[in-house]
This record gives C-alpha cells, sequence and structure tokens, in this order.
C-alpha cells in the first residue's frame, strides 16, 4: 500500500525524504558545530538552517534529475553502483554551494571552510546512502526504479 502510494506521488515522495532527511541533517551538523568544533550554538543553528535550506534545494533538484536519468534509462532498482552514484552526486553538488555559506557565516577562511565542509561531507556521504536505502525498504522504490 506504502510503495504504491509514493509510487504515483512523486513530488510528495521528494518532499517526505527531504524533510526527514534534513531534519536529521540539523540535529547533527548543530552538535558538530557546536560541541566539536567549539562555535557558538547560535552560530551553529543558523549555520545548520541555512545549510540544510540550501542541502534542501539541491536535494530536490538532483532527486529529480537522476530519477528522470533512471526512468530514461530504463531501470529496474538501485543497486550500490546507483546509490553510490547519487549520493556522490548529491554531496558534491552541495560543496559547491555550502563552502563559501560556511566561510561567510562561521567567519573562517575558504580553506577552512572547506575542511569544515570535507568533514561533515564524509559524514553524509555514509549518511545519504543509508537514508536513501532505508527510505527506500520503509516506502518502497519511486515509479522510476521500481
Amino acid at each position: 500500500m506504502k510503495q504504491r502510494f509514493f509510487q504515483s506521488r512523486p513530488v510528495l515522495r521528494r518532499v517526505v525524504f527531504v524533510v526527514g532527511y534534513e531534519t536529521l541533517s540539523v540535529l547533527f551538523t548543530v552538535l558538530v558545530l557546536s560541541t566539536l568544533l567549539g562555535h557558538g550554538g547560535g552560530s551553529s543553528t543558523l549555520t545548520a538552517i541555512a545549510l540544510s535550506t540550501v542541502a534542501t534545494g539541491w536535494n530536490y533538484i538532483w532527486n529529480t534529475a537522476f530519477e528522470a536519468i533512471e526512468k530514461r534509462r530504463g531501470a529496474s532498482g538501485r543497486g550500490a553502483g546507483s546509490r553510490a552514484l547519487h549520493a556522490i552526486g548529491y554531496e558534491g553538488g552541495v560543496l559547491l554551494f555550502t563552502i563559501p555559506l560556511v566561510a561567510i557565516m562561521l567567519g573562517v577562511n575558504l580553506l577552512e571552510a572547506f575542511a569544515i565542509e570535507g568533514s561533515l561531507l564524509v559524514f553524509f556521504l555514509v549518511f545519504t546512502v543509508i537514508c536513501t536505502w532505508v527510505f527506500d525498504r520503509v516506502f518502497g522504490l519511486p515509479a522510476s526504479a521500481a
């Protein structure tokens, strides 16, 4: 039932995924920036929300494009290679937008922002693969890959 419900509603499927993914992402990012890197709670929270906003927009664009490519290629299922490509493409794209944002919001230079984002990237590459896999197991694959 859930699988068919989301297969016929790709926009709703994306919205549900993004809300869950970004909620967890903000919580993790605030924890890392404030606790491990020593940035204040206020600046950490604002930075995490800004990063989430950028990532949410990119997530929607990336998933729409990825699913269109799957559909055009006639994909049936998502193997490890497809999931890895999905995660790498998403994280690579989001880095282009977030490095300057981190530098501005945390008052660090671009190299420091790259180091911060690079550290977060390592976590989020794994997190993205796991999160999309769990989401697909719970809610079923999108129609483009079913």
